[in-house]
């Protein structure tokens, strides 16, 4: 036992310092990091533009609540848009539950209604509003109290029977790509009938991109890398500040006409330092091209496991599953072994990749080469 709260299952390695997509250890090893500490660090480890930004910002407002105008929040929030047709207000808040409870309570509100329809595949957070509607089974039933008949119903990934979607339904919460539930993509066409059907009976539309936003999938907004969708709110999280804890709610115009003082509130979501980190992180993604990088991060990873067989690539740009004939356990433990950290997945045999973007496409052939290698293939 140790100080800490044993709440997490750990490797047994001890982090000791970490530069673009390596981790050095207490042993000495350094290792290939393709987990990107869950999809958060975009740009890698201590990438030098954000270091500056956060010292700059330390030096200049370190912190001060939301109860006065900053500009960097303003300039943040610019960045999160980009310029985006439908997508207008940007709420900033700390993690990605906290984004999705704030669509919630939102949705919840604006409707008058309290049912929420997601997938049976989808996670969307701890907290007690996100985890009363995440659908894997698991996870739900760490819900420490009865969740209510009307809170909830589920759509299946794919499938066309979209009756739960009713009049009784505040909004239908999706997540771009379905991540931790194994790494499955929409099918083309889906999430526009999605929302045709959230149209016809007067419910919200929301997007989950807490993984899948951000440039992930090769555009900033996961939705614009999968069709044509207009989400009526899209929360983001993980890779959004480069490393530091910050997330966010992003909303249309017309929601954000309805929205009252004191809607949503929090401390220290859309901090100084934060808002800083959120613009550099998407001022170099844009700036260096990295989104296009990650399509060419895939094409490696598809191309370099061609043709082995029982293997298969799910997902798009920075977040793949690779499912094996092995279980996802022993593969991980047999990489590792190489040096090469990977995720892990809800499904038994599938590992997670969730790579920086600056990766480059030799660190792609050196974890194809030792998959191919532990599977013998």
């Amino acid at each position: 036992m140790t100080a800490l709260l044993p709440v997490y299952p750990r490797l047994d390695l001890d982090v000791v310092s970490a530069q673009g997509i390596e981790l050095t250890t207490a042993d000495g090893r350094t290792l290939l990091d393709l987990y990107g500490a869950h999809a958060v660090c975009p740009l890698g480890h201590a990438h030098p533009a954000l270091h500056d930004a956060l010292t700059r910002q330390h030096a200049t407002l370190d912190f001060y609540s939301n109860s006065l105008r900053m500009a960097v929040q303003e300039e943040a929030a610019e960045a999160v848009l980009g310029g985006s047709a439908h997508l207008a207000h940007v709420h900033f808040v700390n993690s990605g539950t906290e984004a999705n409870e704030s669509a919630i309570h939102l949705a919840r509100r604006l409707t008058g209604r309290t049912r929420i329809v997601t997938l049976a595949e989808g996670f969307h957070g701890r907290t007690l509003g996100s985890l009363s509607v995440t659908g894997l089974p698991g996870y739900r039933a760490r819900v420490p109290v009865p969740i209510p008949e009307d809170w909830r119903g589920t759509i299946t990934l794919g499938q066309p029977d979209l009756s739960s979607i009713d009049e009784s339904v505040a909004a239908v919460l999706i997540e771009s790509v379905v991540s931790l539930g194994g790494v499955y993509m929409p099918p083309d066409g889906w999430l526009e009938a999605v929302q045709a059907r959230c149209q016809e009976v007067g419910a919200l539309f929301i997007l989950d991109e807490v993984q899948g936003g951000v440039g992930r999938l090769g555009r900033w907004w996961g939705h614009e890398a999968l069709g044509t969708t207009t989400p009526d709110m899209v929360t983001l999280a993980k890779s959004l500040g480069g490393g530091f804890p910050v997330a966010a709610l992003a909303t249309t115009a017309d929601i954000g006409a309805k929205v009252t003082y004191s809607e949503l509130g929090t401390t220290f979501g859309g901090g100084p330092m934060a808002c800083a980190m959120v613009s550099t992180t998407a001022r170099v993604i844009r700036e260096e091209g990295l989104m296009d990088h990650v399509l060419a991060i895939e094409a490696r990873v598809r191309d370099g496991l061609a043709g082995i067989e029982g293997v298969e690539v799910r997902g798009k740009g920075a977040l793949l599953g690779i499912q094996t004939p092995r279980p996802q356990g022993e593969v991980r433990t047999a990489l590792l072994a190489r040096d090469i950290l990977t995720g892990a997945s809800g499904e038994p045999d599938t590992l997670r990749l969730l790579p920086a973007y600056t990766t480059p496409l030799s660190a792609i052939d050196r974890f194809t080469a030792a998959l191919r290698e532990v599977l013998g293939a």
